[in-house]
């Protein structure tokens, strides 16, 4: 039985949204929950909340790292209609992001021949590649400044890759963020495509 162990990747660029879109080719999907009593069409402005430094993954963020993940946010937002503003007090909604990092075991077995005196095949050896990864979800909260709660919520889950070329972390920070606001505002099905208040 041989045991083999990958290390986990951990970059913090990619943690810190980028890596929320992985090396698959499948697209990105958030999952999203609201308070369907809350009224999204009244929305024009959103300002984003100060990261929580409390919790060990924002504290390894820099703060290069969490301008860059609030740029992406925030474009997308714009590009959605939305206004966005530094002051709290004149948001209709404020946006709060934070990270979830769990060490995480992936155990495969495989069947190889065993091969002895040059030429006669002995019976199958047990193969077992134990991989250890870190798993990151990236979660986005929209709250009410009014009752200080949340009324929306996004989250993607991905494994955590390395991801050393700037360029295409930014392409995936922008990817995500488009993914995280996908079904932003949220509306019923059968209604049509609802934005920002005019």
């Amino acid at each position: 039985m041989i045991i083999r162990f990958a290390p986990p990747l951990f970059t913090l660029i990619v943690l810190a949204l980028a890596a929320a879109c992985s090396s698959s080719s499948r697209p990105l999907v958030a999952d999203t929950d609201y308070d369907s009593q809350y009224d999204f069409s009244r929305v024009r402005t959103i300002a984003i909340a100060p990261l929580d430094r409390t919790t060990a993954e924002a504290v390894s963020i820099s703060d290069m790292q969490v301008s860059r993940i609030n740029q992406a946010l925030a474009q997308e937002l714009q590009a959605r209609g939305y206004q966005m503003v530094p002051d709290a007090g004149e948001a209709d909604l404020l946006l709060s992001w934070h990270l979830v990092v769990q060490d995480k075991t992936d155990v495969r077995s495989y069947n190889s021949m065993s091969y002895y005196n040059c030429w006669r095949c002995g019976p199958p050896v047990s193969d077992i590649s134990v991989y250890r990864y870190q798993q990151g979800t990236f979660i986005v909260d929209l709250i009410d400044p009014v009752r200080n709660r949340s009324v929306w919520r996004a989250t993607i889950q991905s494994r955590l890759h390395s991801e050393p070329d700037p360029a295409q972390s930014e392409v995936r920070r922008t990817e995500a963020a488009r993914a995280i606001f996908a079904q932003f505002p949220p509306r019923p099905a059968d209604a049509p495509t609802a934005g920002p208040a005019t």
